[in-house]
């Protein structure tokens, strides 16, 4: 679907919208702008070198038929800057029913994937997803209390046909509190299935990642605005149906230290390298360590700004990356019943 069949099409839904929302409690307005400046200093095998650098326009209108349920249409107008015939344009919908309750998180349809998977472990699934695939195309639900929250989801990423091969992610992630601890888990199920052309030289691919670990938070006992430790490991699966079949097994830990508008983050990997379609390339390495330093200059209820300096430490040497990502979300109600 081309960019004038795109907005004509969003414009007709929002129009429908507008047109009935004297049955609905509220009608309003959402603005998501996510401006992005990531250059990756990579030679390390497995990695890209590459600058991503533009911007993500999401203007929504929702209707929310009462408390719990609502409705939200809109689109992604994603951007590369030095516009050219190579690179990024796209626009993608976005149109999803949602429920929410006390307890419940669940919706359906195209959903903004930074609203529900931000805090997704990047060897479960790249940050480089943010950029070129805003949306979460299929089903999310979460169930949250004070100690507990646990999301499972479905991102389906491509319908089977003549030419296109069933794809789809299946995906769990989940924070426990209890006193200064807490247990973690976030996987993901890669499913790369066949078209509906048979073919012997193609084979269907399974790959699965699962990640566990124990912390602890002591940022209420510190001077620091936060401090966590965790370890655990990442078990990981590989399989391509009658060519082989491989298990991996790593350990995993995260040092998190915060404090006024500064922070560090370590990450060190050590174990099996492992195989991921959808996560950050460099665990297809069995020693890594990223050191992220960063620098928050502004931070509010509607502006997150953040510059961060990351370090990829590896047997081949070290790279580096700086990145610099600003998010501005708008939130207004333009009619009650």
């Amino acid at each position: 679907m081309n960019l004038s069949k795109f907005l004509a099409s969003t414009v007709c839904t929002l129009c429908c919208i507008s047109i009935h929302h004297t049955k609905g409690q509220e009608v309003g307005t959402k603005i998501d702008f996510f401006g992005y400046a990531d250059n990756r200093e990579y030679k390390a095998p497995y990695t890209i070198d590459k600058t991503f650098f533009g911007a993500i326009l999401s203007p929504q209108l929702y209707i929310k038929l009462d408390r719990n349920h609502q409705l939200v249409g809109g689109l992604h107008y994603n951007q590369d800057f030095g516009i050219n015939s190579e690179n990024k344009n796209k626009v993608n919908p976005i149109a999803y029913y949602n429920y929410n309750s006390e307890r419940i998180d669940f919706g359906i349809g195209f959903i903004p994937r930074h609203e529900k998977l931000k805090n997704i472990p990047l060897v479960v699934l790249a940050d480089t997803l943010l950029y070129d695939r805003p949306n979460l195309e299929g089903i999310f639900f979460n169930y949250h209390t004070s100690k507990i929250l646990q999301s499972l989801y479905i991102d389906w990423l491509s319908k089977q046909g003549s030419e296109n091969r069933e794809r789809f992610i299946a995906g769990i992630s989940g924070h426990y509190k209890f006193g200064k601890g807490y247990f973690a888990n976030d996987g993901t199920l890669y499913h790369n299935a066949l078209t509906n052309v048979e073919d012997p030289t193609t084979h269907i691919q399974d790959n699965a990642v699962l990640v566990l670990r124990l912390g602890l938070d002591f940022s209420a006992s510190t001077a620091l605005d936060s401090l966590t430790i965790d370890a655990g490991t990442v078990l990981g699966y590989d399989r391509v149906r009658t060519e082989y079949n491989t298990n991996s097994k790593a350990f995993i830990n995260n040092i998190h230290l915060g404090y006024k508008k500064v922070f560090l983050h370590n990450t060190l990997y050590l174990g099996d390298a492992i195989n991921l379609p959808n996560g950050d390339s460099f665990y297809h390495r069995d020693k890594y360590n990223r050191l992220d330093l960063g620098w928050i200059p502004f931070k509010s209820k509607n502006i997150d700004g953040k510059f961060t300096a990351s370090f990829h430490f590896h047997k081949d040497g070290m790279d580096n990356q700086q990145a610099f990502t600003l998010r501005y979300r708008f939130d207004q109600s333009i009619w009650k019943k």
